[in-house]
C-alpha cells in the first residue's frame, strides 16, 4: 500500500529562543510526531492481524459503553 504525507506545516514563531511559547511550540511538534508515529503503528498492526484489530474494537466498544451509560435506574424511580 502507498502511504500519504498530509501532515500541515504552520510557521511556529519564536523557534529557537528561550521564550516560554518556543518551548510549547517545540512540545507540541513532539507530541503531533508522537501521535502520528502511534498512528503508523496501530496501522500496521492491524493490517497483520485484522481478526485481533476486530476484538480490540468490540472490547474498547464495550468497555466504554459501561462507563459512559451507567447503570439503569430501577422500576420504582422510573415511576416517581
Amino acid at each position: 500500500m502507498a502511504e500519504t504525507e498530509t501532515r500541515t506545516r504552520f510557521p511556529i514563531q519564536g523557534v529557537g529562543g528561550a521564550s516560554p511559547a518556543g518551548e510549547g511550540a517545540h512540545a507540541f511538534q513532539r507530541g503531533r510526531e508522537a501521535a502520528g508515529t502511534a498512528v503508523r503503528k496501530i496501522g500496521a498492526w492491524s493490517e497483520e492481524h485484522p481478526g485481533q484489530m476486530v476484538l480490540a474494537g468490540l472490547a474498547l466498544g464495550f468497555v466504554l459503553g459501561k462507563l459512559l451509560i451507567g447503570r439503569p435506574r430501577p422500576v420504582s424511580e422510573e415511576m416517581e
